[in-house]
Formats: structure tokens, sequence, C-alpha cells
């Protein structure tokens, strides 16, 4: 299946406009008293900031590979896209800016990238 996602790239595109989409709903959700499952709202980073970077490397794709130049294009995109998430969370009511957070949003995006290269060049 992710083959099949990697080579078309309208699907890609699609993914990545929903995630960016879904991370800003999230995000603007006004917070209340501490979540009971703390570790529930890391993995979410995690798996959101993961998801979003390895569709906008497959965006960047053209033809069978992604030069080192549009990786590190992505990896700035999902980077700032991870801030910016967390600056917005600032104008949220009950909700503050966390470097925990944005964290684990970079470890996802990097262990993305890591993945999407070590299964290109599988390929």
């Amino acid at each position: 299946m992710i083959k099949r996602l990697m080579e078309n790239r309208k699907f890609s595109i699609a993914f990545v406009i929903i995630i960016a989409i879904e991370i800003f709903l999230v995000s603007s959700i006004p917070g209340g008293p501490p979540s009971k499952i703390p570790d529930f709202s890391l993995l979410y980073h995690f798996v959101a900031f993961f998801l979003f970077n390895f569709f906008l490397l497959t965006t960047f794709r053209i033809e069978e590979k992604i030069t080192s130049k549009k990786m590190i294009l992505v990896l700035i995109i999902s980077l700032v896209y991870a801030v910016l998430d967390e600056l917005h969370q600032f104008f949220v009511p009950l909700r503050t800016p966390d470097l925990v957070d944005f964290l684990v949003d970079s470890a996802g995006i990097f262990l993305s990238t890591f993945a999407y290269k070590y299964y290109s060049n599988k390929k």
C-alpha cells in the first residue's frame, strides 16, 4: 500500500493537506485540566508529524528518487510547520507552546525521513 501511495502524487498531496488541516484543528481545541493520558498526546504528535513529513517527501519525489536538496527542503518545511503549530497554541485558550511537543514532532519528522530514505534505497 505504501508503494502505491508513493507512486500516486495526487494522493500524497491530498494526505499532506488533510494532515496539515487536522494538526491545525487539533491544536485549536482549547485546553483544560491536564490529561490523564499524557503519553497519548506525545504519541499523537509523533505520528501526525511522521505522516505529514512522509507524505510531503512523496510529493517532492520526481520519478524514482528524491534529491538531497529536496529532502532538506522537506525537513525544513516540516520543522517550520511544527514550530508554527506550537506558536499557534499560544493563541488558543488554556494552551501554551511546549518544547517537548516540538521535540517529539521533530523525532517523528526525522524518523520519517530516515524510513523514507531506507525504503527508497531498498528498491
